[in-house]
């Protein structure tokens, strides 16, 4: 799967202290029916417009993805059915979906921390903006 390298953004700056990575299944639990249906998005939120703002998006299973790994680089991923999860964001609760990327790996991801966004022509033009170039 492509990756990009980043150039400096808030993310790569914050990484290493917000990245939902450092959440491990221990501190995230199933999410109820109830949890997923709060959790939907409404359409009414607005599309981010910077790649590290938080977005109340709902994945669906098998989605193609990028996910900002720890270490602050974008891959592309898919959304797996695994079960979805919920924990604690940065600010709020939140959900968190489980994807593989990189072809092997399998993490959880959540779209209130700024650290997975659904591949989609607004998200690679955020990436390029960004300097990401092998998009």
């Amino acid at each position: 799967m492509p990756s990009v390298s980043p150039r400096a953004t808030r993310a790569t700056r914050k990484a290493a202290a917000s990245s939902s990575e450092s959440h491990d299944s221990k501190r995230l639990r199933p999410a109820t029916p109830q949890d997923l249906r709060e959790g939907e998005s409404s359409g009414d939120e607005s599309l981010p417009e910077d790649l590290d703002d938080g977005w109340g998006y709902t994945f669906q299973a098998g989605e193609s993805v990028w996910v900002r790994t720890a270490g602050g680089n974008w891959l592309r991923g898919k959304v797996c059915g695994d079960i979805t999860r919920k924990g604690r964001t940065r600010t709020t609760e939140g959900l968190f979906y489980p994807v593989k990327f990189d072809n092997k790996l399998r993490k959880y991801f959540a779209p209130l921390n700024g650290e997975i966004k659904p591949d989609t022509p607004h998200t690679r033009r955020l990436l390029k903006e960004a300097g990401y170039v092998d998009i």
